[in-house]
């Protein structure tokens, strides 16, 4: 496999590290160089900053070491991972078996915070034939208003303010990122929360949203488990990259993440014995591709009654219907942490609400519990919801608000004074109406879904997050 760095490409096989200087760098003097597989100690690798050069050290021999370096948005982690995959006797082209025609870029992005635009990191890998051939990495400032860095996103991905005190401004990678996705379709892990942080992102730096195509593999992967392709104890994406071939990757730096994603993406087509473009392998599935305009974002849904616009949003099969479905075949699916009450449908059976259930409004309002904590941040307030809330149905959330003292109304109103949304495809007539009377001076706050589950105790419990359309449970991969 071939990783590409500054002023060389370095060719790593089961027996060689090749480094091959470009022809500006030949011209200059620089010469090839090769170091047997066997001959290496140990490598060091020093990422690249966002205006720093990275390095990847190889010590080899008795004492020599040979440096390599990486420009910024270039991946010197690739480099080292492959480098003591083949130490270990695993060949780096056994994960990198192409499919023909199978060319798109997978994309990954962290957060700064609980915002979907905050973006402060961007990775890209670039698939040909299913095949890696080039990776890039953006630290970014996020959008102005946004870039407040938020304990928990730090304490998961490592990056923090002061990582991206000197980097350009999420604008101009986001410039470079789309320049790097050409006419491809792009693929994540969980991609309406790619797609989405991307969208308000740039909505937020006032920049031009592009028209772009994206597919998902946490869709392909709960699919291909559900079909019986693969067993897998949970759809995260170290869990399928593992399955995939993959060996252990820097999970939450953008790029590592990307590429696991592409890597899962070309396995799976090889599992269910595909050759061909990245649409029709998911088309093939009964999957519709997703798209990203400035307009909304329409996920990945089921083709057979996937709708046409985001108005039609509620009329589509989800993809995770699919891992539902799967019932106990892979202990995954219509499960949550502990078989918590939350995570369960309204029975309490253990089973998962049907899939209305989490946008349907519920015909029973429950009283408030006056007895609650005054301090709890629900008690006193007006509440109402709006979106997609699944895995939980809005009658359980109702329920949860009341408990905590609050008072839950089916509409926005005057006296509302918290609204929370959850994931959706455009703004809705609620969120619309809480402007309005945010404009006439009301003051009502708005809240994403994901603050919600944390003021009520439900992230660790399998609550869906911020980002659309996975959950922190069995199927989960957090936001950042």
């Amino acid at each position: 496999m071939t990783v590409t760095a500054h002023s060389a490409h370095v060719d790593v096989t089961a027996d060689q590290v090749i480094i091959r200087p470009t022809l500006l760098a030949a011209s200059l003097g620089a010469a090839e160089t090769v170091i047997a597989i066997g001959d290496i100690r140990s490598t060091e690798a020093e990422r690249p900053s966002a205006t720093g050069f990275g390095t990847v050290t190889i010590y080899h021999g008795d004492s020599e070491s040979t440096r390599i370096r990486f420009a910024p948005h270039q991946d010197a982690a690739a480099l080292a991972a492959l480098i003591d995959a083949a130490r270990r006797g695993e060949t780096p082209d056994d994960t990198a078996v192409g499919v023909t025609g199978l060319d798109f870029t997978a994309v990954d992005v962290e957060t700064a915070n609980w915002n979907w635009g905050s973006v402060c990191q961007i990775g890209a890998v670039r698939f040909r034939d299913g095949k890696e051939v080039e990776s890039r990495s953006w630290l970014c400032t996020p959008p102005p208003g946004l870039d407040g860095f938020d304990d928990i996103n730090v304490s998961i991905h490592g990056i923090t303010a002061d990582d991206v005190a000197d980097a350009p401004g999420f604008a101009h990678a986001a410039g470079e990122l789309i320049d790097f996705l050409g006419d491809d379709v792009f693929i994540a892990h969980n991609a309406q929360f790619d797609s989405t942080a991307l969208r308000q992102a740039l909505l937020a730096c006032g920049a031009d949203v592009p028209r772009l195509s994206f597919a998902c593999s946490l869709a392909l992967a709960r699919n291909a488990s559900a079909s019986g392709v693969i067993e897998v104890a949970n759809h995260k994406l170290p869990t399928v990259a593992k399955v995939a071939g993959m060996d252990a990757f820097q999970h939450h730096d953008a790029c590592a993440d990307a590429r696991a994603a592409g890597v899962i993406v070309s396995f799976l087509a090889r599992q269910f014995g595909h050759a061909g473009t990245v649409d029709t392998l998911f088309t093939a599935r009964e999957f519709t591709l997703g798209s990203l305009t400035a307009d909304a974002v329409m996920p990945v849904l089921r083709a057979k009654t996937a709708p046409t616009s985001p108005a039609d949003l509620g009329a589509g099969t989800d993809f995770r219907e699919d891992t539902r479905n799967a019932g106990a075949k892979n202990g995954a699916a219509g499960s949550r942490k502990g078989g918590s009450k939350a995570g369960r449908g309204k029975k309490g059976n253990g089973s998962a609400p049907a899939p209305w259930q989490s946008v349907a409004t519920p015909d029973t309002i429950p009283d408030p519990n006056l007895d609650a904590d005054s301090d709890h941040p629900l008690f006193s307030q007006h509440v109402t919801l709006t979106g997609d809330f699944e895995p939980y149905d809005k009658g359980e959330l109702w329920s949860q608000i009341a408990d905590h003292g609050g008072q839950v109304g089916k509409n926005v109103t005057k006296k509302t004074t918290l609204l929370v949304v959850g994931q959706w495809g455009k703004k809705t007539s609620k969120e619309k109406r809480a402007d309005e009377l945010n404009e006439k001076g009301q003051g009502i706050d708005i809240w994403p879904a994901s603050k919600l589950y944390d003021v009520l105790g439900l992230a660790e419990e399998g609550a869906p997050n911020d980002d659309g359309d996975a959950a922190w449970g069995p199927d989960a991969e957090p936001p950042f």
